[in-house]
């Protein structure tokens, strides 16, 4: 689903633990949201708002607000509070949650223009967008944190495909790790990836995916 909505009513999570996650893109690109922006800031917590604005580059600045604002706006509409009351922490792994609360699961990314949020029920959920970079050296990355056959998959593609081939599996792993709160450990390749995993279609130049722990 894109920010903003067309209309309303607000989205709503299916209970199931099979159940797939809600995603939510943002595309920065989007004329609509240039009046959302002093709204979404409203809403933030004043530790927010000094985080965001310790940030050097405006882009970065930007995403954060974007993502931080909706985030508390489409949480607020998921369990019926104030979005700016909400209280957000920080969990394992730096990952954002509710203070005592166990559900929703959600998580958030961003990368370029694209901010994406992603919601579940009860399933700890991870999400990545990663945009694609023609000059992006991305060998010694695959090599330092992918399985060897995986790193001979990707070279074996036409150099092309290549690049791209790469960075849908960097989204699959960051995703995977995301949705169980974990980072990569620098003496050992990351675990298997997550049992309910999902690439996502966004724009042009653009990987994604989606993963539920």
């Amino acid at each position: 689903m894109r920010w903003p909505p067309p209309s309303k009513p607000w989205p709503r999570l299916d209970p199931a633990a099979q159940a797939p996650p809600l995603v939510w893109l943002i595309d920065r690109r989007c004329e609509a949201l240039v009046a959302q922006r002093p709204l979404l800031q409203a809403l933030l917590s004043a530790e927010e708002c000094s985080r965001i604005e310790r940030l050097r580059r405006d882009d970065d600045r930007d995403r954060s607000l974007l993502g931080r604002g909706v985030l508390r706006l489409l949480l607020g509409s998921l369990i019926g509070q104030d979005p700016a009351t909400l209280p957000l922490t920080v969990g394992p792994g730096g990952k954002p949650q509710l203070a005592a609360q166990v559900s929703p699961q959600f998580n958030i990314s961003h990368s370029g223009a694209l901010v994406l949020l992603a919601f579940h029920a009860t399933c700890p959920v991870g999400v990545d967008v990663e945009r694609q970079r023609a000059d992006l050296d991305w060998n010694p990355i695959a090599r330092r944190c992918f399985a060897p056959a995986l790193c001979r998959q990707i070279e074996d593609l036409p150099p092309s495909e290549q690049g791209p081939a790469f960075l849908r599996h960097w989204c699959r792993l960051e995703a995977t790790l995301k949705a169980r709160g974990t980072g990569f450990l620098a003496s050992q390749l990351p675990s298997p990836p997550a049992p309910a995993l999902h690439d996502l279609q966004l724009p042009e130049g653009y990987a994604g995916a989606v993963a539920l722990a």
